[in-house]
């Protein structure tokens, strides 16, 4: 009996140590086998993770919906009406706030009870889609409370919620949809169409500083008034022109007309030179477009309300050197 049990001692170290061994023994097949899972462990994860971060990303759309922050506009502001309201009943809305949500862009048109407001206001053009509709009001909003307004649109256009009302000792029957702007918050956060023309190419930036311009034709169209016989930058691709109207309707006789797509506006300027002072830059402009750069002005003996990109040429430079 004691033999016995002494040799079934013996073998049970045996038979565990066997075990083991087979256990820790790694075959190729095992290998694949433990590398196809971890591979699929990893693929699985990383599915998790893109799945996580989708959501995430339609949380963060679904918090800044500009619906919804239109909406939570009007009921900060405690404003019941909203634009397409006033628009077609002016009459019995007037000296109401109503709010208007939509892409904003600078612009110029004073018209109507609005018409003398551009020296101590901008103007500010809305495509109303608070409703689901394109329709276009322009809002007009003081230059010194609302400075941060106009430095952010002469970047771009950019999509806003604003407050704004007709003030009744404005209004005018027939009048297009104009309004003062109250309040404002930006949609967001950046500009929704950045103005490339904004910054204006080195030869340009090198002919302002050598004439020691401080303002380009951007600062100067949407604020005329207060720009008034004071030297600007204008650039950009030139060729004669013919446009001659508002105070310059005179100048035909002693000065052509060129048109200049300006880089810092995106639109055209139409500047007049003297013929005999700039004979030469007339024969060459009759040959071919050309790229300039002007010291441009606008004579407060010129000037007229509303008339819009119009100067008078001072300087000019051709190309990219002078």
């Amino acid at each position: 009996m004691r033999i016995k049990v002494l040799m079934g001692l013996m073998l049970v170290p045996s038979i565990l140590f066997a075990m083991t061994g087979c256990g820790s023994e790694e075959t190729p097949e095992t290998s694949v086998k433990s590398e196809e899972a971890e591979s699929a462990d990893v693929a699985a994860a990383e599915e998790k993770e893109s799945v996580e971060e989708m959501e995430t990303q339609e949380e963060v759309e679904e918090v800044v919906d500009p619906d919804e922050m239109f909406t939570r506009f009007m009921e900060e502001k405690n404003i019941q009406l909203k634009a397409r309201d006033v628009q077609f009943d002016m009459q019995n809305n007037l000296d109401q706030n109503f709010a208007i949500m939509g892409n904003a862009s600078l612009d110029t048109y004073y018209n109507y009870g609005f018409s003398n407001l551009e020296q101590s206001h901008f103007a500010v053009s809305v495509e109303d889609e608070g409703a689901g509709y394109a329709d276009r009001w322009v809002l007009y909003f003081d230059r010194s409370k609302f400075s941060n307004l106009y430095e952010t649109l002469k970047k771009g256009d950019t999509y806003i919620a604003a407050a704004a009302a007709i003030p009744k000792a404005q209004y005018e029957d027939g009048q297009d949809a104009l309004a003062l702007g109250v309040e404002f918050e930006v949609l967001e956060g950046e500009p929704a169409a950045s103005n490339e023309a904004g910054s204006v190419v080195q030869a340009a930036e090198e002919y302002k500083a050598q004439k020691g311009l401080d303002f380009v034709a951007q600062d100067v169209l949407y604020d005329m008034k207060n720009h008034l016989d004071k030297e600007f930058l204008i650039s950009g691709t030139a060729s004669l022109d013919t446009y001659y109207n508002y105070g310059f309707n005179a100048l035909e006789k002693t000065h052509f007309a060129v048109g200049v797509w300006d880089e810092s506006t995106g639109g055209k300027w139409t500047v007049y030179f003297d013929r005999k002072e700039f004979a030469e830059l007339f024969k060459t402009l009759k040959q071919t477009e050309e790229y300039v750069s002007i010291t441009g002005i606008i004579p407060s003996s010129l000037y007229e309300d509303g008339q819009g990109e119009l100067a008078k040429g001072l300087d000019i430079s051709i190309g990219t050197g002078y």
